[in-house]
């Protein structure tokens, strides 16, 4: 369960992306020190009050040795092969359809809605938050959607450094993929995975407002 705190490379793209270039490198360091500390500690308390025993990890060493060119190719297209066939599909699908209900007009009234939860608590623009209902389908979609709603890339322009990085924190830490949600719903059942996922949403939506609020009292000490 703990896996799915840990940021895969879609994360990445967000924290790296977002925070890395605009924000700086130390900025994106500490999210990770962040995520590192929330996985240690969540991993403690579930040891602790979880039944079951720690059974020890033991992988034989295989000896090292050059890879044959076709076994590199065929396991680089294994690895690629998701991406192209339902990562890619899912991007532009999505960014169809963000698109297009922008241009319908639908999104105002969702954003308007969430404003005062996302601009008062979280210190973010009210778009975001429908950029992270749509994140859920994939992480590297949030970044793409996110530029798409903000009408450029360029996010230091329209996005202060604090904005930056609590809105790649929630990422980092909230809901996974839905194919990360359908992995813990084969593995542990439904109920599991509605309520992993459920105790993500809450965990990134207080500390992303716990960074916010961090962040504007060291700023008015500052």
């Amino acid at each position: 369960i703990l896996a799915t705190l840990i940021p895969c490379s879609a994360r990445t793209v967000v924290i790296l992306g977002l925070v890395g270039v605009f924000v700086g490198f130390w900025a994106a360091i500490s999210l990770y020190l962040i995520n590192l500390i929330i996985v240690f500690v969540a991993g403690r308390v579930l040891n602790k009050y979880l039944p079951g025993d720690n059974v020890g990890l033991i992988m034989e060493m295989p000896k090292l040795r050059t890879p044959a060119w076709r076994v590199s190719l065929k396991q680089t297209w294994f690895r690629l092969k998701d991406f192209v066939m339902f990562a890619f599909p899912v991007i532009v699908l999505g960014s169809l359809l963000l698109w297009g209900l922008d241009r319908l007009g639908w999104l105002d009234p969702v954003a308007a809605a969430l404003a005062p939860f996302t601009e008062n608590v979280l210190g973010l623009p009210p778009v975001t938050l429908v950029v992270l209902i749509f994140g859920v389908l994939r992480k590297e979609l949030a970044l793409i959607m996110l530029a798409a709603l903000l009408g450029t890339a360029e996010f230091g322009l329209v996005l202060s450094g604090q904005q930056m990085f609590v809105f790649a924190l929630i990422v980092m830490l909230y809901i996974p993929c839905v194919a990360t949600i359908a992995v813990l719903r084969r593995e542990f059942g439904a109920w599991t995975a509605v309520l992993v996922s459920a105790g993500e949403v809450l965990l990134a939506l207080v500390l992303g407002a716990a960074a916010n609020w961090i962040w504007n009292l060291v700023a008015t000490i500052v």
